[in-house]
Order: structure tokens, then sequence, then C-alpha cells
């Protein structure tokens, strides 16, 4: 008897912290949901069916893992997975780059060598515009420090 109560309260003790977990779970909407995804030009909530399929399914966690987390974990490590996916996808686009700049080098003139930039540059190798930006606020702080005044 006594070793079914103690396996008893072991198991209720669990099953109380994923209780917990999924509360947290249930008490963000899905339209406080900051994850959105992109479907026809209309950003649409992200489910909990969706953040189960991400989290089991894309990330790989137990289902224990994925019942323990936070929501604002969930999101840092989708959107780890994310950044990672990108860069192994630019990564395979320039390696497809450098190989057509290796394929079209025997066929160019004599003495022009091609580079892989010649072929095509990539949106993340554009370079950004640097803005000007106005030092109206830096100037007003730096000018209320020189006065003494914070």
């Amino acid at each position: 008897m006594r070793e079914s109560n103690s396996s008893t309260s072991l198991t209720t003790s669990w099953d109380l912290s994923r209780f917990k977990t999924l509360r947290l779970w249930a008490r963000l909407s899905p339209s406080s949901w900051a994850v959105a995804r992109k479907k026809k030009g209309e950003a649409e909530p992200l489910t909990f069916e969706d953040c189960m399929q991400i989290g089991l399914g894309r990330l790989r966690f137990s289902p224990s893992a994925f019942y323990d987390m936070t929501f604002v974990e969930f999101c840092a490590a989708a959107q780890g997975n994310a950044k990672d996916e990108e860069q192994k996808q630019q990564m395979e686009w320039e390696r497809t780059r450098w190989l057509a700049t290796i394929m079209l080098q025997p066929h160019g003139k004599k003495g022009q060598s091609i580079k892989p930039r010649d072929l095509v540059i990539f949106p993340w190798e554009k370079k950004e515009k640097k803005k000007k930006r106005s030092n109206k606020l830096l100037e007003h702080t730096l000018k209320a420090w020189s006065n003494g005044k914070t």
C-alpha cells in the first residue's frame, strides 16, 4: 500500500509541474502570440499545434522537454533554428556560385579571371547604406553634461 501511495505522489507532482506549464501555454492566447507565420500575404497567429509540430518535429525536442519549456524559451529555440537554416542555405548558394565560377573559368578570355561576385551578388552581401543620423540628441546630452545638468 505504501509503495503505491509514494508512487502516486511522485506521479501527481510530475503531473502538477506539467499542468503548470500547460497552464502557462494556455494563458497565451493565439492573438497574443508574438510569433506569426505568413500565409498568402496575411499574418496568421501561430497555434499550439503549430508549436508542437515545430518543437517535436523540426527541433526534435522530447515531449517532456517541450512541455517543460516556457513560450519565450520555445521562441528562442525556434529563432535559433531558423537562423541556422538560413546560414546553411546561404552557404549552399555561395558554394553553387563558386562551382559556377570554376566551370566558367576555362571559357573566359585569356588572362581574365572570373570572380564569384562577378556572376551574382546575393542580397546578404550587399552593403547597407549608412543613414545620416542627426546628432541632436547627442549634442544636447553633451551640452547638458558640460553645463552641469544631467
